[in-house]
């Protein structure tokens, strides 16, 4: 007997034909949400099938006949595995006979490119010549949904804004507002709420401006399509598309979603989104392929996202939407995952350490007060004062605010940051994984050499280029929009745009010498004929590869004189076109001839030359490597290219700092095991014709090994390394929707070079944070210190929990804001990043921050002790302990804009205008209670003498006189140099 299906619980129902399930099945499993989307989609009454792994949820689309229990049968017969999946046919509801050649993998999904033409057009039951009926596209279009690529939900406004109140130190503030309740201290809850709510609010609202920035990027283009339905050629939005569309192909597409080529006239595709190839694939319907074959070399197939370079062609669409191999992608990048940053991990295990510290002296002082038989009040009130001294207030403030600045300044220069927390791992990164195609190159191609006759030739010399340069731009299928290139191949618009630079007026020319004929490229014709009219008759024109155009050629055009092309003048240009070749780039060349009929053979052709183009790097993507190198980070290219072309290009940006550069292709460690290619990383600066997978594989070995990666990228194929990485880096004006999707940066304009700059700012970043949290657990220490020693000397003598709640929202926000606002380092690109593991507060400086705090708080207990001498436990002891301890704590920020005591300078403690500033203000801010009635009633403090005032104020300065004493006895007074030893390396934390 079958046992019953569970059915889903349906989550919303409010809209009418929309569902909303839930499925913990599919929770944080992306490939098995692929697949019950697959399995669920073109059923009977669903119209389109979304699931979402992340939420565990299914979002249905269904007609209105379809009840909600059927809607949730359906979801639980997919799960079982129960529910056969639609076929794309007439015969949609029913199970597809299956048909000699076709394949499927395992899980059901068909390899398009190993089937036959005829073949995919029964299996999509089209007609070539028809096309699908507009009725049928209508139908099909409700049973599989738009083309459009599935986007996971990002997180709800109220999920941002929890988020911002996750953490320790937030959860000690939450609750110690709770205990304030408990015992009556509502103005002491209420100020300690402020202050989590503040902090929470900035987070929430710098993420969410800078989600919404990249969202603006990140729009999908609806653009048109030319489809053939029901025998006629129309315009057809791409979203629009279904299944068995036959659709016309053309120079300068973008390919809509996945298709099989049906019929091709010399037609190459640009892959490079996709595959990271640079070069334009040649593509052909004839034969079929394994069913193992790889994506960049599926030449039966074109898949959506990648570009019709040349020729024309019909294609049969086979898959749309979430079937096409971009979305496969796509998932892989769901399933890869980013590690925490590191400054988020080290502020956690810091706050987790203050968290216990906290506990544990709350605890001591319960069972203090508990042995001498304080009331419970009592106890729990002193308990709350010392939570109160214990939790730096000012340290989320600091954390949050410092680094929604420091992504204000990235915005600035062009850097979109989707978390606040990319910035420092900017700053922490030590790999640099850089993506060729988009990223280090610009992809486009662009004349770099040109050859005229026999000879290369400056780009200057027009004299001796003109006839190449004529006959460049009539023999050219690109055209012209407002004066520059476009439509047709980069190829084409590289050559016409080398014509223009060398002063031709192409669309004067194109009407005085209009083209006649054309004589197509083929497979056995690597070469492209143009005929064309002229004043003294016709002339033919012939452009293509140099082997084929040189075989038809009998004279040279050299100095402007017709002569005799000898086998040793060939001998030689082939020579030449070879090292062209090399560098490595495409070769063109060029001939002509007058003919007396346009049918006339390309025979006895005249040579007039080379044109060598590559995709070229980068303006300054050199320069930014040799500052990366400078700052201790290792540049690694990885590319889907070939290993000479990949090779090439990181000898001109000098990726190894001129030394040897490795090179390694993707099909050596194709099956390494992980832990070997972990070890391997390390030592290789090139990875050659990598997949998708390879990359993401690559970037993972590099974590492995400890260290912090970045990935920049640009195309689809780059997407699940840029997810994975501890930094992913899109570029945001030619990079590809998903690639921005993913990644946590984006470069708004492409500019590397604003990369450096944003490194530095994230290394400046990291060290003044580092410098504001030290500060203020030191100072938080001291007032641990205090509250412990004023509790043992005698009850009713310690610090309210409102008064040391004021102290450390005086001293603790604005001075570590100061502190945090420093401007970098000058010399903060010439050092090494930090050691993975550190933390962010070395063990050794603990017992340096220890010993402050240790004065701070021997400075305030004086004060303590002064003031029970002239007056015993109340308010006018509080006050000036409270005096003390608020203006030595500002006082000692001045002794911590270094933390290497070695770049102290006495003479510029007050060189930080933004510090001085927030000193001042802080100061006036420990003052005002003294001088108002209501606050001196809130802390529990009283008017001070003038004599009060000096013994508080006198004390206070003691600590930093006494750092500054230490410091000069302990290291070189300043001002003075320090000599350093020849390759001695300064401490990071300078």
């Amino acid at each position: 007997m079958t046992a019953p299906l569970d059915l889903p619980e349906i989550r919303h129902a409010n809209v009418p034909g929309r569902l909303r399930l839930s499925v913990p099945e599919i929770r944080n499993w992306p490939n098995r949400a692929a697949a019950l989307a697959a399995a669920l989609s073109g059923q009977p009454g669903i119209r389109h099938a979304e699931a979402r792994s992340v939420t565990g949820s299914v979002i249905l689309k269904t007609d209105p006949f379809l009840s909600g229990r059927d809607a949730r049968l359906l979801v639980a017969r997919a799960l079982a595995g129960k529910l056969r999946p639609a076929t794309v046919g007439a015969a949609n509801r029913a199970t597809p006979k299956r048909r000699p050649g076709r394949t499927k993998s395992k899980a059901g999904t068909i390899h398009w490119h190993a089937l036959s033409p005829d073949d995919i057009l029964k299996t999509v039951d089209v007609s070539p010549d028809q096309g699908l009926s507009p009725n049928e596209a209508t139908r099909r279009l409700r049973a599989h949904g738009p083309n459009l690529m599935p986007h996971e939900a990002g997180p709800s406004q109220v999920q941002m804004l929890a988020k911002q109140f996750e953490g320790l130190p937030v959860m000690m503030l939450v609750g110690s507002a709770a205990v304030s309740l408990l015992t009556g201290g509502i103005a002491d809850a209420i100020a300690t709420l402020t202050v989590v709510g503040v902090n929470g609010v900035l987070g929430f609202v710098t993420e969410g401006q800078a989600e919404r920035t990249i969202h603006t990027l990140t729009d999908q283009t609806d653009h048109p399509v030319p489809v053939l339905r029901g025998g006629q050629d129309i315009s057809v939005p791409a979203s629009r598309l279904v299944p068995g569309d036959v659709i016309r192909l053309r120079a300068g597409l973008r390919v809509p979603a996945d298709a099989r080529l049906l019929s091709a006239e010399e037609l190459f595709a640009d892959e490079s989104a996709l595959t990271g190839e640079s070069m334009p694939v040649a593509k052909s319907p004839a034969g079929t392929l394994p069913a193992n074959t790889p994506i960049g070399s599926r030449t039966t197939m074109l898949h959506g996202g990648t570009i019709v370079a040349e020729g024309k062609g019909l294609a049969a669409i086979v898959a749309t939407g979430a079937r096409t191999e971009a979305a496969a992608l796509q998932y892989l990048s769901d399933t890869a995952s980013r590690p925490k940053a590191p400054v988020e991990a080290e502020l956690d295990r810091l706050g987790s350490q203050l968290a216990l510290a906290s506990l544990a002296a709350c605890g001591v002082f319960a069972g203090i007060g508990w042995l001498r038989g304080y009331p419970l009040a009592m106890i729990l009130k002193d308990a709350l004062a010392l939570a109160v001294a214990a939790v730096p207030e000012g340290l989320p403030m600091v954390a949050t605010s410092t680094l929604s600045m420091g992504l204000r300044k990235m915005e600035r220069r062009g850097i979109l940051i989707r978390q606040l927390s990319a910035v420092e791992s900017m700053g922490a990164l030590q790999v640099l994984c850089l993506d060729k195609t988009g990223t280090l190159t610009q992809n486009r191609m662009e004349v770099v050499e040109a050859v005229a006759g026999l000879t290369p030739v400056a780009p200057g010399d027009r004299a001796s280029l003109s006839k190449l340069a004529e006959v460049a731009a009539l023999n050219n299928d690109a055209g012209l929009e407002d004066g520059a290139p476009s439509g047709s191949s980069q190829t084409e618009q590289a050559v016409l745009h080398f014509a223009i630079t060398q002063g031709i007026d192409v669309e004067t020319l194109r009407r005085d010498r209009a083209r006649v004929k054309t004589l197509e490229r083929k497979p056995a014709q690597p070469w492209m004929g143009t005929c064309h009219e002229g004043a003294f008759g016709l002339e033919l024109t012939v452009k293509g590869s140099p082997e084929a155009v040189l075989a038809r050629c009998g004279h040279v055009l050299e100095n402007g004189d017709v002569r005799p092309l000898s086998e040793e003048d060939k001998a030689g240009l082939l020579e030449l076109n070879g090292r062209l070749a090399s560098r490595p780039a495409r070769v063109l060349a060029f001939a002509s001839r007058p003919v007396a009929t346009a049918d006339t053979p390309p025979e006895d052709m005249t040579f007039l030359g080379f044109l060598a183009m590559v995709d070229p790097v980068r303006p300054g993507a050199k320069h930014l490597i040799s500052r990366i190198r400078r700052a201790g980070i290792q540049p690694v290219l990885i590319t889907g290219d070939q290993a000479v072309t990949a090779a090439a290009v990181a000898r001109e940006v000098d990726l190894t700092g001129g030394g040897p550069v490795r090179v390694i292709d993707s099909t050596e460690f194709a099956d390494m095991p992980p832990e070997l290619l972990a070890a391997l990383a390390g030592e290789i600066q090139v990875f050659a014709r990598v997949a998708s997978h390879q990359k993401l594989a690559i970037v993972k070995a590099l974590q492995a090994s400890g260290r912090i990666v970045a990935m920049t990228g640009d195309g689809v194929n780059d997407a699940p390394a840029l997810a994975a990485a501890d930094l992913g880096i899109a570029m945001g004006d030619s990079g590809t929707e998903l690639a921005r999707d993913v990644a946590n940066v984006v470069i708004r304009d492409d500019n590397l070079a604003t990369l450096v700059e944003a490194i530095a700012e994230g290394r400046g970043i990291y060290r003044n944070i580092r410098r504001s949290l030290e500060y203020l657990v030191t100072t938080n220490m001291s007032e641990i210190a205090v509250s412990i020693l004023e509790a043992l000397h005698g009850p009713g003598e310690l610090e309210t929990p409102m008064e040391l709640l004021w102290i450390n929202l005086v001293t603790d926000v604005l001075p570590g804001l100061g502190l945090a606002l420093a401007d970098p380092d000058p010399d903060i690109m010439d050092r090494p990043p930090r050691d993975a593991g550190e933390n962010i507060v070395p063990s050794h400086d603990f017992r340096r921050m220890a010993t402050d705090s240790s004065i701070i708080a021997a400075a305030a207990f004086f004060s303590h002790m002064a003031g029970l001498a002239r007056y015993g436990p109340g308010p006018e002891t509080r006050g000036m302990t409270f005096l003390t301890l608020s203006q030595a704590q500002l006082l000692y920020t001045l002794v911590c804009q270094r933390t290497d005591p070695r770049k102290l300078r006495y003479d510029r403690l007050l060189e930080n205008r933004t510090l001085d500033l927030t000193l001042l203000a802080s100061s006036a801010l420990g003052a005002l209670p003294f001088f108002s009635p209501l606050l001196r009633r809130l802390l529990g403090i009283a008017p001070l003498a003038r004599t009060d005032l000096a013994i508080a104020l006198g004390a206070a300065a003691v600590p930093v006189a006494s750092v500054l004493a230490r410091r000069s006895v302990e290291f070189e007074p300043f001002p003075g140099a320090i000599v350093k030893e020849a390759g001695a390396k300064e401490p990071e934390n300078a």
